[in-house]
């Protein structure tokens, strides 16, 4: 009986060791076959964001996933030193970085030797250095399209001015002095290279001009207290305000002309896609924004003696009484 039952316990063991290889070599066997699976499905793409707590990069990024539908991965420079930032982004083996906003290009430009990156949200790229490896689509809508509808819209404004800095729209300043003269418009800027600069700026400009035009600047529009204050000024000498965004609306904007974000979005992942399929159509190094929308503040504009056209109401997109 006792050897029955020993023989039965090492037949038991001999059992359990055998279950434990064959398991082991499943495991193993399951590993070679998934890893080219899992090989398939790395990131092609890393996402490095200049800081995701900016409530447009952000919406940018969110917008862009919905279109990209490949495996990302998301560096966002806000959570690390720019030495872990950079290492990070280095060591990274996708194809592609899509660099959104000026901080996350200029990094990504720096380490990543010769990966190609696409851009977006730069105020004014022609002010950075765009390599054989860069691509992009612009943030500010063709300056000849814009005032074309400014034209379009209040026939007789001859002059339009601009708040600028040298730093960030230079560039931009000269495309649009040369598109406002095609259109029979006349564009008076005034440099502004300081906040203390802002407000005498407004305040020479003003009379000279019938209407302000006020564009992406982050040396202009440095903080609410100067925002507010070209809003006072305008306001008191009776100049409407053409712009970019929204969200000055509720300040009191006449119009906005905006460039659209799930546009540009779809634009970026279409390009993205090209890229990691070896430039198949690529023809633009930096594509200009597809899609616009144009709104118009009515409660607004009966503030101003400024004459609107009603005939050319079809072109826009919103009408706020």
């Amino acid at each position: 009986m006792m050897k029955k039952a020993i023989f039965k316990m090492i037949k038991s063991d001999t059992l359990s060791v055998n279950q434990l290889i064959v398991s082991g070599l499943l495991c193993f066997l399951l590993q070679i076959i998934a890893y080219p699976l899992q090989a398939k499905e790395q990131s092609d793409l890393v996402i490095v964001n200049s800081d995701l707590s900016i409530k447009k990069y952000a919406l940018t990024q969110q917008l862009f996933e919905a279109n990209y539908k490949s495996p990302v991965t998301v560096i966002n420079l806000a959570d690390y030193s720019q030495k872990k930032a950079s290492y990070l982004i280095k060591k990274n083996k996708s194809k592609t970085i899509y660099a959104i906003g000026s901080k996350a290009y200029l990094l990504s430009q720096q380490v990543a030797e010769n990966k190609n990156i696409v851009f977006s949200s730069i105020i004014n790229w022609q002010r950075l250095t765009v390599t054989k490896h860069s691509y992009g689509v612009a943030q500010e809508l063709p300056t000849a399209m814009q005032l074309t509808m400014f034209r379009y819209l209040f026939p007789e404004i001859k002059r339009v001015g601009v708040l600028y800095s040298k730093q960030y729209n230079k560039e931009w300043l000269l495309d649009a002095i040369e598109a406002a003269k095609n259109v029979g418009i006349g564009l008076i800027a005034k440099d502004v290279d300081s906040k203390r600069d802002l407000s005498s700026a407004i305040a020479g400009l003003l009379p000279t001009v019938d209407v302000l035009w006020l564009i992406a600047d982050p040396v202009v529009l440095a903080n609410k207290a100067a925002v507010n204050d070209i809003f006072k000024q305008t306001k008191n000498r009776q100049k409407p305000v053409f712009t970019y965004s929204q969200s000055l609306l509720d300040l009191g904007a006449v119009l906005v002309i905006s460039a659209d974000l799930p546009t540009i979005s779809g634009q970026v992942s279409a390009l993205v896609d090209e890229l990691n399929r070896n430039k198949i159509t690529i023809t633009e190094q930096v594509y200009k924004p597809a899609g616009s929308h144009i709104i118009l503040n009515m409660k607004q504009l009966k503030k101003y003696p400024i004459k609107l056209n009603k005939e050319a109401l079809g072109s826009v997109n919103q009408i706020i009484e």
